[in-house]
């Protein structure tokens, strides 16, 4: 169930965003995470919606992920990895795992593998078990005793009572995909958490990575390599957002996506994935398009979610 990382971590990039640090100073202040991804009011806000994310779906709210704005986020963050040519297994696996515990309390995990890429049986057998240890560490899996692996790593009262009030019929159709993208896009935000705050801690125990980082594909030399055309995105939209701006710019987002290895084609794509151009639905931002570029602002209910927070804090 380990990810072996097969060398020491290099402390000069965020492993989260990707962002390349240019001096020394910054590596010594804060190695493996930039100050973006670490900072206070970033992990605030992404603690904030796990709260209440993991509330509404423990009360069998999955399917209203429609109505319920944070689940409505929680969707949007999922639509964005269900996309990502790499990540996208991972939401296929739970999707399949989700709607065979809805009808049989169980999950088989031949059937992950049928969701997972890979060149052959042995690599989609990693990529099922890298999923099943992220899985444990998001609380969607807890550990229980038996001969087999459905047995040792069985579904937790969360994940039974999350998939208790969706209609479903077929395990190899999977969820419908506005609530597949809330179960894994509260996933992939919880996993993101847990991912920071081992960084933050220095990543201890460098021989196993905890959160999000267990699903990263891994290079001929063993190196995990960050997916960042997803996680770029996503923390520059949820920073944003925490640092109470209510809106930004193409030209804003692309000189953030730049330090961190996204431009040319790649920024293209997700800046037509924010204006809503590309396949992929979401409600994120309201693009609009002057003067040769886009401009977005973000989702009212996102904003009054966001508002919401802080006057709990206050």
């Amino acid at each position: 169930m380990n990810f072996p990382l097969g060398a020491q971590l290099s402390k000069d990039k965020c492993w989260i965003c990707g962002y390349k640090k240019m001096t020394q100073s910054e590596i010594l202040l804060l190695p493996y995470i930039c100050h973006w991804c670490s900072s206070e009011n970033v992990v605030t806000l992404i603690n904030d919606i796990i709260l209440e994310a993991k509330e509404r779906l423990s009360q069998g709210e999955l399917d209203k992920c429609e109505d319920i704005d944070v689940l409505s986020f929680v969707a949007d963050i999922g639509t964005f990895g269900a996309h990502h040519p790499y990540f996208k297994q991972f939401s296929r696996m739970m999707s399949i795992m989700a709607v065979q515990v809805a009808l049989e309390h169980k999950y088989t995990p031949d059937k992950l593998v049928k969701a997972a890429n890979g060149k052959g049986v042995q690599e989609k057998w990693e990529r099922v078990l890298n999923c099943i240890a992220f899985l444990m560490d998001v609380g969607l899996l807890e550990k229980g005793h038996g001969r087999y692996m459905h047995e040792r790593y069985r579904p937790s009262d969360l994940l039974l009572n999350l998939t208790a009030s969706v209609e479903l019929a077929d395990v190899e159709k999977g969820l419908p995909p506005r609530t597949a993208a809330c179960l894994a896009g509260y996933a992939w935000l919880y996993g993101i958490a847990i991912t920071i705050n081992w960084l933050k801690e220095g990543a201890k125990d460098e021989a196993e990575a905890r959160g999000i980082m267990r699903l990263y594909a891994k290079g001929e030399d063993g190196k995990p390599s960050i997916p960042k055309s997803f996680t770029a995105p996503i923390m520059y939209i949820i920073g944003h957002l925490a640092k109470g701006y209510d809106e930004f710019s193409e030209a804003e987002f692309r000189a953030w996506l730049s330090p961190r290895g996204v431009s040319g084609k790649d920024a293209d794509f997700l800046t037509n994935v924010l204006a809503k151009v590309a396949p992929l639905s979401h409600r994120l931002v309201n693009p609009i398009y002057a003067g040769g570029a886009y401009h977005f602002k973000f989702n009212p209910l996102y904003v009054r979610m966001r508002e919401r927070y802080r006057e709990r804090g206050r």
